[in-house]
């Protein structure tokens, strides 16, 4: 008895003294504001798993270009061939030593012979190694064609697939219109999304970092006693030195309010923000879709330099920055503006549907609306938005899009 009323008493005062857990439950506008985050992060996948099959295409292209190139040189290398084969096979048909070739058998003194049989010798290894050379093109052209033909199947299906992707892209954009237009008209869900946002924000980029990190190269020990320097490892010293003439790398975000969606991720992101606290989004509050497509490739051997955005037709494209709007256009941007930043960066606005305000604006004038023009045509309704720091050459717009989008 004794016994279980201590036992009772130890675990009374364990109740007592443990301090107390509650969980937080989240609020009706904290819910909200995470289903709105959650179908950003949605649309976003799906512009990504667009895009990234547009990008498969063109390399596929590429491929295929290159394989046609290789077929076409090793058919060359067979017809030239294919005559001389032809003597090679008539020459080991009739070829009986040098009693075959008259004009070599009117030779009777045994050195004469004995040269004219060695020239003989040469002649015929001549010969077989041409019919050898034909067998080996023809080995090579069967396995060519194959490998242009698989590549040619496999870029049918993945153009095949690409109709789903972009209708379920725009149909996430869509989805993500309706989410927003019901949930945004609280002040209290609009102060919890931003929230939500600044903390996915900074958890993406603290995936970067860790990314990065982890495939940062590991120190090497160092070289040997008595090593020249450079002979423990092989390292291009031009690599160390900064080039005066880039523009310079500026410090990442780390997000805050109002901070974006984070999209699907693709490769060479990096996680700089070249934008800065009143920096405005090219699309401002409407919904869209993207994904980090950055340096993927497209047609004609280029790389993808911004990040593609998707929209509905006709939404307003904004100033980011005070500056200066220049109407261009070209045969792959279409409808283009170039942007001087009175922030001393370049922008790029490419497929645009037609102009807005140009010439002098000031940030978050709408000077354009999203289109397809030029070669977006053979895709969707997006705007092509590039960063060109300093006015230099263009750098992942990704991680500024997503921190301020």
């Amino acid at each position: 008895m004794r016994r279980t009323f201590l036992l009772l008493a130890a675990l009374l005062c364990a109740v007592h003294l443990a301090p107390s857990v509650v969980a937080h439950a989240d609020t009706p506008a904290e819910t909200a504001a995470k289903e709105i985050a959650d179908a950003r992060e949605r649309a976003n996948r799906a512009a990504d798993a667009y895009f990234s099959a547009e990008s498969r295409i063109d390399t596929l292209t590429l491929e295929a270009e290159q394989l046609q190139i290789d077929v076409t040189d090793l058919q060359q290398q067979v017809d030239d061939l294919r005559q001389a084969v032809k003597q090679v096979a008539v020459n080991r048909f009739t070829r009986s030593g040098s009693s075959s070739i008259p004009v070599l058998s009117a030779f009777d003194s045994s050195e004469q012979q004995s040269q004219i049989s060695a020239l003989i010798n040469v002649i015929n290894d001549t010969s077989a190694e041409d019919f050898d050379n034909f067998d080996a093109l023809n080995n090579d052209l069967a396995k060519a064609t194959q490998r242009l033909a698989d590549k040619t199947e496999e870029a049918k299906r993945e153009k095949d697939n690409l109709a789903g992707l972009r209708d379920a892209a725009t149909a996430e954009v869509q989805r993500l219109k309706d989410v927003e237009a019901e949930r945004l008209q609280d002040e209290a869900v609009r102060q919890a999304l931003a929230a939500e946002e600044a903390a996915r924000a900074r958890k993406a980029e603290a995936d970067l970092r860790a990314a990065a990190a982890q495939a940062a190269p590991q120190p090497t020990a160092p070289p040997a006693p008595g090593a020249t320097p450079g002979e423990a490892d092989d390292i291009d010293s031009s690599a160390q030195t900064p080039d005066p003439a880039a523009p310079p790398v500026p410090v990442a975000s780390t997000g805050g309010v109002g901070a974006g969606r984070t999209g699907g991720g693709g490769t060479g992101g990096g996680s700089a923000d070249y934008g800065g606290v009143e920096w405005v989004c090219p699309t401002g509050s409407s919904p869209v879709s993207f994904g980090d497509t950055w340096g993927a490739p497209r047609s004609g051997g280029r790389k993808h330099e911004g990040v593609d955005m998707i929209g509905d037709r006709g939404t307003p494209i904004l100033a980011v920055v005070d500056g200066f709007a220049k109407a261009k256009s070209n045969t792959l941007g279409g409808t283009t503006i170039w942007f001087s930043g009175a922030d001393g960066n370049k922008y790029y606005y490419a497929h645009l549907d037609s102009y807005g305000a140009l010439g002098d604006v000031t940030k978050g004038t709408v000077i354009g609306y999203m289109g397809d023009t030029g070669n977006a045509k053979a895709s969707v309704v997006h705007l092509h938005f590039e960063i060109h720091p300093g006015g230099g050459p263009a750098r992942n717009p990704y991680p500024t899009v997503r921190v301020h989008c």
